[in-house]
């Protein structure tokens, strides 16, 4: 007997072709697009492939419930980077994850199924748009020189940093190394010219 027979091919293909034109606008049509991050980009798009296979043949299987948990298991013990995700990488992530899942388990109707990866999409198009909501970006600052006075010690970064500040908070302070640790949300359309997740602030000699 063929183990094959019960499985819908065509049905099987679309759901696969759905998923792959989804992930493909999330991972390269949006995130890549905007923040030309291609190492994201491949893990977002591949890791989406992976968990729509691993669905489907965990349909196709007697032990679904077993593999399902197993599946889970291994997913929260896989560290996929060095480093942490930022919100925003979180947020793309999540939605490759959740289209995975969407097509790889399927819903009643086809028209429904598209419907949702629509509306997913959609959402993380409009949601993210820079002309939407104007958000700043976080940067840990490390200052070799002690100002708690608010307005000073902004206005101090700003000319060092070259970008607009809109809120500083202290982490820490040390008067014996006369330092002090800060966390700093610059405006998004200025902050280019800083690309490293953590910047140390020199005082000039």
């Amino acid at each position: 007997m063929d183990p094959t027979a019960d499985i819908d091919i065509p049905a099987l293909f679309g759901a696969l072709a759905l998923n792959m034109a989804s992930v493909t606008t999330i991972a390269i049509g949006v995130f890549y697009t905007r923040y030309r991050r291609k190492d994201l980009a491949v893990v977002f798009w591949f890791f989406n492939v992976c968990l729509f296979l691993t669905v489907r043949v965990i349909q196709m299987t007697q032990v679904a419930a077993a593999l399902g948990f197993g599946l889970f298991a291994i997913l929260s013990i896989i560290r996929l980077r060095s480093e942490p995700f930022s919100n925003r990488e979180i947020g793309y992530f999540f939605g490759a994850l959740v289209i995975g899942l969407l097509n790889g388990i399927g819903t009643p109707s086809t028209w429904l199924t598209i419907s949702l990866n629509l509306v997913l999409l959609v959402s993380i198009y409009v949601l993210d748009h820079p002309l939407v909501m104007q958000s700043g970006e976080r940067r840990h600052i490390v200052l070799d020189r002690i100002e708690t006075d608010p307005t000073k010690l902004r206005s101090m970064l700003e000319e060092r940093l070259g970008v607009r500040v809109t809120d500083t908070t202290i982490v820490s302070i040390d008067f014996i190394r006369d330092a002090m640790q800060l966390d700093v949300t610059v405006r998004p359309e200025l902050v280019a010219s800083v690309s490293l997740d953590e910047a140390s602030v020199r005082r000039p000699h």
